[in-house]
């Protein structure tokens, strides 16, 4: 298959210190960063303030002192300094802190000069920050919504440090009014600026970022942008909703409304920022009008997404030629050879049927947009994707380095059943291969995809069985678990005695052990030795399994209860390691009192070893071995109350949480 740069997805350089050490370097030579010239009593001063902020703070306070020392310095400079490669980093690194006087002088200067500001290389990074910024104070913290009443498709994630205290700092700070109604304003300018010039910016590499940023506003997502991080990858991951008023979804839906207009449309996919900004404009829809979202993702697809590759006509070209030779040397051997030996030797020759790709497939942008378009799509859209797309090319595609993620984004959305069983017969004849290629995400999305939406469970588990070469052996039958966690067939695992466990083989091994009739797995899990389940569950990957088999509902006690005996005289080694330590208490929780005394009595005899390790100390003292080491009676008495105690203090906090949400969305009925 042709695709761009080989096939291959590009890979995000890392900048961190780099940029730093570059930067000083320059400066020796007495280029003091690109874009706008600046002296070099100002670089050294930038440069010692991006060293401090490298270096971090103890408060935010700290912080805002610097940043608003920082502004002070320029008063009357703003444009040309912002213009500058290293000073833009200082400022967009440090607006989020500066107070309401000082943000308000950069919305004037930059709202003065907005066209130039867009397109401006450095500049751009600075008014984009300050649209964020702009967005956060603008709303505050009662507009925040709750993790559950975001989309589906958003997921936790643990957000960088800065971005966690520059939010909190921009929501929880007390601003006035008036500059809370100066910073919607601000938004609303930048967004219907960008708007009203989408003809320019669209294609404009700087300004469509800003066009990005202010559309993801318009419908109250939040995704940080930080100086020195990377940028927001799949944006449905890392978002956080909030509340914005009804004004900013009627402009933000104009975006679409002229797009759609526009004969350059179905080349969008095609071009990397205007492909982003087919992207987020999907995203947007999804949280503001999911019909409009299905009538603009069905113009992608009919318009774009189908057309056919521009290379296809000179392939066929070339394979005609290729044809019409071979044809001829077939018909010369004719002669010489029987009609039976002219089948077996075109049986042998014959190539194998090329599939033929639309063109979305050969562009990585284009794919990325699918992508995106999959996770957001409601039932119907997505079927029609699947059947246009997907249907009949899905053990191609599942192969190929830049398409094996659709594939993937494909199963983890899949609403129907017919449409999951109709890929599942595309791909479980490639199961085998796709391990040995190295695809195996697509192998656990088809797993977790049985589990969610509960169709063909038993053929997959013998679909793994044949790739691993685990079936119609009883010996080798039992070492699924071991292929499984390792991925690897059975000859292979022989000669394999490390710890090692595969990201997906953990993975798939949960979804199985959540399946309906999961008992083939678990009486290969209960007839491994001690020794080995100990150093599988002793991983960061393996350890996960522990949990699904605790909670599994088609698991039964007497099984969990084995399992939980099995590990009796290893829980010291577990408990003394990270991942380990959870493992010891999901047991713990999950086994019977009397297996709870065998549990403390180990641990207790070699509490030495425990206290010598930090994740040893916590189960320590969690489970106040001290106590039992004083008595047994009194610990089982009292244990019942420590782990109800826990439990409420989560229920406590969970409360707290609640409570304070409530009485900042009603403050202002409750102070009147």
């Amino acid at each position: 298959m042709q695709t761009e740069n080989n096939g291959k997805r590009k890979r995000p350089k890392k900048k961190g210190s780099r940029f730093m050490r570059n930067a000083k370097g320059f400066a020796k030579q007495g280029i003091f960063g690109r874009g706008t010239h600046i002296d070099d009593d100002e670089f050294s001063y930038f440069i010692n303030i991006l060293d401090a902020m490298k270096a971090g703070f103890d408060d935010v306070e700290d912080r805002v002192n610097m940043a608003n020392n920082v502004f002070e310095q320029t008063v009357d400079k703003e444009i040309h300094l912002s213009s500058n490669q290293i000073v833009s980093k200082a400022i967009e690194s440090l607006i989020g802190f500066v107070d309401d006087a000082q943000l308000e002088r950069f919305f004037g200067k930059f709202g003065d000069n907005l066209r130039p500001m867009c397109s401006d290389r450095f500049a751009s990074h600075v008014l984009q920050k300050m649209l964020e910024i702009a967005f956060l104070r603008g709303l505050g913290q009662a507009a925040a919504l709750e993790q559950s009443d975001a989309a589906p498709s958003a997921a936790k994630r643990a957000k960088p440090d800065a971005a966690q205290v520059e939010e909190q700092y921009n929501l929880e700070t007390e601003f006035s009014a008036a500059h809370r109604e100066k910073c919607q304003q601000f938004v609303l300018r930048i967004s219907k600026f960008m708007l009203n010039n989408l003809e320019d910016f669209v294609w404009d590499s700087c300004a469509t970022h800003i066009m990005r940023s202010s559309i993801l506003c318009l419908v109250g997502m939040h995704v940080p942008k930080i100086a020195f991080e990377k940028g927001g990858a799949e944006l449905a991951k890392h978002r956080k909703m909030y509340t914005v008023p009804e004004e900013w979804h009627e402009v933000m839906k104009e975006f679409p409304q002229r797009l759609e207009m526009w004969p350059q449309f179905a080349d969008f996919p095609y071009q990397e920022h205007s492909s982003a900004l087919l992207g987020v404009i999907c995203l947007s829809l999804s949280v503001v009008d999911k019909s409009m979202l299905k009538h603009f993702g069905k113009k992608i697809l009919t318009q774009s997404l189908l057309k056919p590759n521009d290379d296809d006509d000179d392939d066929k070209k070339e394979s005609k030629i290729v044809i019409d030779d071979d044809d001829n040397d077939n018909e010369e051997k004719a002669t010489k050879e029987t009609p039976a030996e002219t089948d077996t030797e075109n049986a042998k020759t014959e190539p194998e049927p090329v599939v033929q790709l639309p063109k979305v497939f050969h562009h990585q942008c284009a794919v990325i947009l699918l992508e995106t378009l999959l996770s957001v799509a409601g039932a119907k859209l997505l079927t029609q994707l699947y059947a246009m797309l997907f249907s009949g090319r899905i053990a191609h595609l599942a192969q190929q380095q830049q398409t094996n993620f659709a594939v993937q984004r494909l199963l983890q959305h899949l609403k129907e059943v017919p449409d999951f069983e109709a890929v599942f017969t595309e791909l479980q004849p490639q199961t085998e291969q796709l391990l040995k290629m190295g695809y195996t995400g697509v192998v656990s999305g088809l797993s977790a995809a049985c589990l969610r939406l509960g169709a063909k469970q038993a053929q997959m588990i013998a679909a793994l069985q044949n790739a691993l070469h685990v079936s119609g052996d009883k010996e080798k039958s039992k070492m699924f678990f071991n292929c499984l966690v390792k991925l690897k067939p059975h000859e292979l695992l022989a000669g394999d005695q490390s710890g090692f466990v595969h990201l997906h083989g953990s993975l798939i091994v949960q979804h199985i052990l959540q399946f309906n009739k999961p008992i083939f797995l678990v009486n290969c899990i209960l007839d491994l030795p001690a020794v080995q389940l100990a150093q599988i569950f002793n991983t960061p990957n393996g350890s996960h399994i522990v949990d699904a088999f605790l909670q599994s509902k088609y698991i039964g006690e007497k099984s969990r209860e084995r399992l939980i005996r099995l590990l009796d005289g290893f829980y010291v080694d577990l408990a003394i390691t990270r991942h380990g330590s959870r493992v010891l208490d999901q047991c713990f929780k999950a086994a019977q009192e009397t297996q709870k005394l065998n549990i403390a009595k180990e641990l207790s005899n070699k509490a030495n070893m425990l206290k010598g390790s930090p994740f040893g100390r916590l189960i320590y003292t969690k489970y106040r071995l001290d106590t039992y080491k004083l008595s047994s009676s009194q610990w089982q008495a009292s244990l019942g109350q420590l782990l109800q105690q826990q439990d409420d203090d989560k229920g406590t906090k969970s409360k707290k949480r609640a409570a304070k949400t409530a009485s900042e969305l009603f403050k202002d009925i409750l102070t009147q």
